[in-house]
């Protein structure tokens, strides 16, 4: 607050709210006035919010919003800090009305970026996400039949994720099987696993309200010269990524690793998003892997990386894992095999 000038915070994004609080009902408004940190929230979240938050004032408000407009009223307070990346329009017309003639700040997200290196508490959150979205995935695979569905294969992970201790799913679990694993976010469909090419699983979980977030490339029949040779090439792109990570290094040279060695490849218009992103308390969050994301490495921060390469109206691979970066590289933290698996071979 010092370095960007602003002698309050006022914080709506839940993510944020539960980082600096423990809250975890999402909605109310908190704010921060050195020394003091108040947790505004309406009459359906005040007792969770005094058994959550310690260190916290918590006031119960009708309007939770104009209850803080008044307190910083009160308070002579010149320079208000909003998060505006996370404040519709509306929202924040709103927030400014009330405040009246207080100066406002917009910080965007920089918020964020406090939530960037993990510490030890939460890396064990996400790796018990991790461990519960393996063990869904597995039993989910000795579950299947080629007869079954896209929707199947989802609606049956999320049951035995729920069964191993997750709280909700981290993000639509995406099944996409044959031509539609071109699709990089494509939905799992009522549509019977396709017979050949490709079946992306993308899948994660919410555990303490920390995401997982990993992909496997399986396929149904032994697969072609074609998908096997590019199969090989995202392999040795993801692998390339997650050997290149260092602390100290900018997010961009991690995705160059995965990029540069896909488009020397051949493939490089069919590499279409980000090498990764990471993961938190939100499934994407800072850093950004990608080509123009400049923020430094450091021990602590989990981020994914999943290049891919997708061929229009024939099919896609991705390959993802999630590592958390340490004093000399990083750890990966998912567990599925990502050699080339046939699932149905034997069926």
């Amino acid at each position: 607050m010092e370095r960007i000038g602003v002698d309050a915070l006022l914080v709506a994004h839940s993510p944020n709210m539960r980082y600096f609080t423990g809250f975890t009902g999402g909605e109310g408004i908190l704010l921060v006035l050195p020394p003091e940190q108040i947790l505004f929230v309406d009459a359906r979240y005040t007792l969770r919010a005094r058994a959550e938050c310690s260190g916290v004032t918590v006031r119960e408000a009708v309007r939770p919003v104009e209850a803080a407009a008044e307190v910083l009223k009160g308070k002579g307070i010149l320079r208000v800090g909003l998060e505006t990346a996370h404040l519709t329009v509306d929202r924040f017309r709103q927030v400014r009305r009330l405040l009246g003639n207080l100066r406002v700040k917009s910080l965007k997200d920089r918020l964020d970026t406090l939530r960037m290196v993990k510490d030890a508490g939460e890396i064990d959150k996400i790796q018990r996400a991790i461990d519960i979205h393996t063990g869904a995935l597995y039993e989910t695979l000795a579950w299947l039949t080629p007869d079954m569905t896209e929707r199947d294969w989802a609606v049956e992970f999320e049951y035995r994720a729920r069964r191993h201790g997750a709280a909700a799913l981290a993000f639509e679990t995406i099944v996409a099987s044959g031509p539609r694993s071109a699709i990089p976010h494509a939905t799992a469909d009522p549509v019977v696993l396709a017979d050949d090419g490709p079946i992306v699983f993308d899948h994660g979980v919410v555990y303490e309200g920390y995401c997982s977030d990993e992909t496997a490339t399986f396929f149904p029949r032994p697969p072609s010269g074609e998908f096997r040779e590019i199969y090989r090439i995202v392999q040795e792109a993801h692998d390339r990524a997650i050997a290149a990570v260092r602390p100290g290094l900018p997010a961009a040279a991690i995705d160059a690793a995965a990029r540069d060695f896909i488009r020397e490849a051949g493939y490089g218009e069919a590499f279409t998003h980000g090498t990764g992103h990471g993961v938190g308390l939100e499934i994407h969050e800072r850093p950004t892997i990608g080509p123009r994301d400049t923020t430094r490495l450091e021990p602590g921060m989990v981020f994914t990386v999943e290049p891919g390469i997708y061929l229009n109206g024939r099919g896609g691979v991705r390959i993802e894992d999630m590592v958390c970066v340490t004093d000399e590289g990083c750890r990966v933290l998912t567990k599925c095999p990502k050699s080339l698996t046939v699932i149905f071979e034997n069926s």
